[in-house]
């Protein structure tokens, strides 16, 4: 009878002892996904950060970009400026050369068949003697100037316009891809951003500024065509007995200066200076300009003269011929006297170029873009989310057994996760002057990393 009563023992004890196993199963698998949805809450929010600072470093990537397009367009009109004033010294040469003043024969006996050569091409050209040419230049001029002042200023506004809109915009996309599942809606999460100012610490500077002036001074210089152009061929013959010290020479002058101002000019010459003389003391170079220009170009609200003009102004008129007045009488005038003997210039050709000036006109002066310094370039992602917006049902039981959950909407514990990164300049290879680098926009070097947080 004793035996009966024992049966099904082992039964209620089995049951107890998995009820219990299960109990503790459910209990780690429970604790395992929520480490889980932690874990990827951290990562999402690390993506999160990054991708937000990798935005920012590529908004600075593409101002530096515009900052080197923006110097490209100005190295172009530089050239165009100076190849306009070649065009134009060209085409008073063609006209000399078709008047023979002076002839050709005479440039080749003197100097070589080379200079005669050179003189002797002005007229092959599909210009000929009309500016047809600086005008296609003017016109090449003016479309660079309009890219730098239309499309150029528009992108850089297009680039800030909306640089908190965007920032947010990319960390919920990040959010929402990596902790979201498929066909389910999006989890309800709370992200904080906090990010750098809205303009990422940039700042317009004058063309002016030391930044700019010396990157671009540098970027002139590496190109020889912009610098001084001045060539003397000397003919050895000896012309007078009165005047042996001298000889006759074909000066070629040409400058193109590029003022803080907003004033550009480029000027070219070519004079043949001939020997003349009544006794040693008074021997000089009757000047017969061959050919000479004058272009300048104002910026902005940019007037007035360049140095150069104003000492041409100053030093009065600069008569077409010399049938009213003779060439030494107008040579031996304070000037024209310290001009011929303090650098030996063309100083009639130069005179010339003045009165027949060619004047272009750009919109504005440039606006480059440069970074504040100490700018902190950091942003900063903070997300809550709530448990009871986890998607596992094992995971929503678990926690409603071990009370971390309930029914109440209003219930606030969650999940929650912070990471930074930052955009950093990072110049991949040493300065070949072996200086240190500040942070610019002047080099696309910016990057993006997470950091730790504080």
């Amino acid at each position: 009878m004793r035996k009966s009563r024992q049966k099904g023992a082992a039964l209620v004890l089995a049951i107890a002892i998995a009820s219990v196993a299960a109990i503790a199963w459910q209990q780690r698998a429970s604790l395992s996904q929520l480490l889980m949805a932690q874990h990827v809450l951290e990562q999402s929010t690390d993506a999160a950060s990054l991708a937000a600072a990798q935005h920012h470093a590529r908004l600075l990537n593409a101002h530096a970009y515009l900052n080197r397009t923006v110097m490209a367009h100005q190295v172009a009109m530089a050239h165009l400026l100076t190849i306009a004033s070649a065009e134009k010294m060209r085409r008073e040469m063609s006209i000399r050369f078709t008047r023979f003043n002076p002839p050709v024969y005479l440039i080749a006996m003197m100097f070589g068949p080379h200079h005669a050569a050179a003189y002797a091409a002005s007229q092959f050209s599909v210009a000929g003697s009309t500016l047809q040419g600086v005008h296609q230049l003017h016109a090449a001029f003016r479309r660079h100037d309009q890219a730098i002042t239309g499309e150029l200023k528009r992108a850089r506004k297009s680039l800030l316009s909306n640089v908190e809109h965007d920032t947010r915009a990319i960390v919920w996309a990040v959010l929402d891809r990596n902790i979201s599942k498929k066909d389910t809606a999006s989890p309800r999460l709370d992200v904080q951003v906090e990010m750098p100012i809205r303009d990422l610490g940039l700042q317009t500077i004058h063309p002016t500024d030391s930044v700019w002036r010396h990157w671009f001074n540098q970027t002139i210089n590496q190109h020889q065509y912009l610098q001084k152009r001045s060539d003397t061929a000397i003919s050895w013959w000896v012309v007078d007995p009165k005047c042996p010290h001298l000889r006759h020479n074909l000066r070629r002058r040409g400058d193109s200066s590029f003022e803080v101002d907003g004033l550009w000019q480029a000027t070219d010459t070519l004079s043949f200076h001939a020997v003349r003389g009544l006794k040693i003391v008074l021997c000089y170079w009757r000047e017969y300009p061959m050919g000479f220009a004058n272009i300048k170009s104002n910026a902005g609200k940019a007037t007035g003269l360049s140095d150069w003009d104003q000492s041409l102004a100053d030093a009065g008129d600069f008569p077409d011929d010399f049938r009213k007045i003779t060439f030494f009488r107008w040579f031996t005038s304070q000037f024209a006297l310290t001009a011929m003997f303090h650098g030996f210039a063309n100083v009639l050709a130069d005179g010339w170029g003045y009165k027949t000036q060619l004047r272009w006109r750009a919109h504005s002066r440039v606006q480059p873009y440069v970074l504040r310094q100490g700018q902190q370039l950091r942003t900063k992602v903070s997300v809550a989310q709530r448990l009871d917006s986890l998607k596992d049902p094992m995971l929503k039981l678990g926690l409603r057994i071990k009370g971390l959950l309930s029914v109440q909407s209003d219930w606030g514990a969650a999940l929650s996760a912070t990471s930074v990164a930052e955009a950093y300049y990072d110049r991949f290879q040493p300065r070949l002057d072996q200086r240190s680098e500040i942070p610019n926009l002047f080099q696309p070097f910016w990057m993006a990393r997470n950091v730790a947080t504080r």
